[in-house]
């Protein structure tokens, strides 16, 4: 039998403070006024019988006896039923056992607020500025299938709304119409595509630089050709008008020896940071997030859907956040 006490500054945010941290089977039991607000006893475990439904009913009136219950019932039951919430969303048990040691340091705030910062901080948020002057090749980098094209159309749709100037090309293999999604986006988008077979000459003339803030340069997903190209293509870049910043696409969905080879794969060309998609596709997105975080390596933009406007989100502590403890983005 178990019975705690969840506070919160009204009604309603006590109770979706109890359907974060308990999940849906949370039922409240009885509820009182608090200090801060109201406070609510709940229990994720269906009383058997109606005297064991009395019994949790007096131990609810117990907790709202003192005040100091509350921080009785957070530190002895709350970390196990946030941990194991965080596991189930992908954490290793270390991982979530050490998020949950530093938001309990965080004395001055409620726990599940607490946790949602020390998550929210856990990942890196990549910046892409403007670069004066000078053209951004955003170079995306991935195994196949983990939607590096269409993250493409998601973000060069973005960059476009916001009024930058943007190309579009791509790295071209012996696969018979491989990039033709990519020159029909180009064709909807209004802008010039360039495609590059596996012997053209790749420079900072032929991808149209200087002059677009960026050009976004999608690969084959055959990893080792790709980096070999990305690294000649740095080198050629290097006293040009144009930055190559290669972002690795990682799909949510993938098994962590993908991530892990990708890693050490693209460890020879300036990263500066990644896109995480098929985020609609999994229940345990911590998974991805923690190994990103093991790899010090910035998040720019999580997907999840397919749709070109709405699809395609910055990277916030907000999101990461509810990626770690709702197990989906808000």
């Amino acid at each position: 039998m178990k019975v705690h006490k969840i506070t919160g500054k009204n009604m309603r945010d006590a109770l979706e403070r109890a359907q974060e941290v308990h999940g849906a089977a949370a039922v409240v039991l009885s509820q009182s006024e608090a200090s801060d607000g109201i406070a609510l006893a709940v229990t994720t475990t269906a009383p058997s019988s109606r005297s064991e439904l009395e019994r949790m009913r007096r131990r609810a009136d117990e907790l709202f006896k003192d005040v100091a219950c509350d921080d009785e019932i957070t530190t002895t039951t709350g970390p196990s039923e946030v941990e194991e919430r965080l596991i189930s969303h992908g954490c290793t048990p270390g991982f979530a056992a050490a998020a949950w040691q530093e938001a309990l340091s965080l004395t001055d705030r409620h726990p599940l607020d607490a946790a949602a910062e020390v998550l929210g901080s856990r990942p890196r948020v990549a910046k892409l500025p403007k670069l004066p002057g000078k053209t951004r090749v955003i170079a995306l980098l991935g195994h196949s299938g983990v939607g590096k094209t269409l993250s493409l159309e998601k973000l060069s749709a973005r960059l476009v709304r916001a009024g930058r100037r943007v190309h579009l090309a791509g790295f071209a293999d012996e696969r018979v119409g491989a990039t033709a999604p990519l020159e029909a986006h180009g064709a909807l988008l209004g802008t010039k595509v360039r495609i590059f077979g596996l012997n053209s000459e790749i420079n900072d003339l032929a991808l149209g630089a200087p002059g677009p803030d960026a050009v976004l340069l999608d690969t084959t997903g055959r990893i080792e050709s790709d980096v070999e190209r990305l690294c000649a293509l740095e080198r050629t870049l290097a006293s040009s008008g144009a930055v190559l910043d290669v972002q690795l696409i990682l799909g949510a969905n993938q098994h962590a020896d993908s991530w892990a080879a990708l890693f050490e794969a693209a460890s020879v060309l300036p990263v500066g940071g990644c896109i995480v998609t098929k985020l609609d596709e999994t229940r345990r997105p911590a998974t991805v997030l923690e190994a990103i975080c093991e790899e010090n390596l910035p998040v720019a933009f999580l997907s999840a859907g397919s749709d070109l406007a709405r699809d395609l989100v910055r990277a916030t502590p907000e999101v990461f956040a509810d990626l770690f403890l709702r197990g989906r983005a808000s």
